[in-house]
């Protein structure tokens, strides 16, 4: 009798220590809302890089049917004037990307609840008719969006995201 005791005793203590799936899950009354950027890193063959910069600018706004996305590079230079010259403009487009659709959301994985947005407008010409496919997890006050891998549009580079952001509202 001991030895059943003891064994449901270790069991419960195994489980209790475990980390909980459960209790990692996000939903998506989480997700919505606005979050301001504080990194986004681009993860390609085994390098992390920063597409946008170290310290990049923007928000992404989640409501429950449409995402949008806007984010800019901090070390971009002020145009001479409101008019850009064609090498502004060129400069302006290679340092920020926004898009904007309809999401979807897929389940859970361990990284997160996945949504797959459906872009219908974009900064660049080559994103409208894309999916961006993210898992996106909260925890507390901070957002975490993953993208298995994507063409980031200011580099043509294809990467796995990661996005972290705080929120903002």
């Amino acid at each position: 009798m001991n030895r059943i005791l003891n064994a449901i005793a270790i069991s419960a203590l195994l489980a209790a220590s475990a980390p909980s799936y459960a209790q990692q899950v996000t939903t998506k009354d989480q997700i919505i809302g606005t979050w301001k950027v504080v990194s986004l890193k681009g993860l390609t063959a085994g390098l992390v890089k920063y597409p946008l910069g170290e310290q990049p600018q923007g928000y992404v706004t989640v409501t429950p049917t449409r995402m949008w996305l806007l984010f800019v590079d901090s070390r971009r230079a002020t145009p001479a004037s409101p008019t850009l010259t064609d090498a502004e403009a060129i400069a302006a487009m290679k340092t920020s990307v926004a898009w904007t659709g309809q999401y979807t959301i897929g389940g859970q994985s361990p990284d997160g609840l996945k949504a797959t947005a459906r872009v219908d407008t974009a900064s660049s010409p080559a994103l409208p008719g894309t999916d961006r496919v993210y898992f996106m997890k909260v925890e507390g006050n901070k957002l975490t969006m993953r993208s298995p891998g994507v063409i980031e549009p200011m580099t043509g580079v294809t990467s796995a995201l990661v996005i972290e952001l705080v929120k903002a509202d």
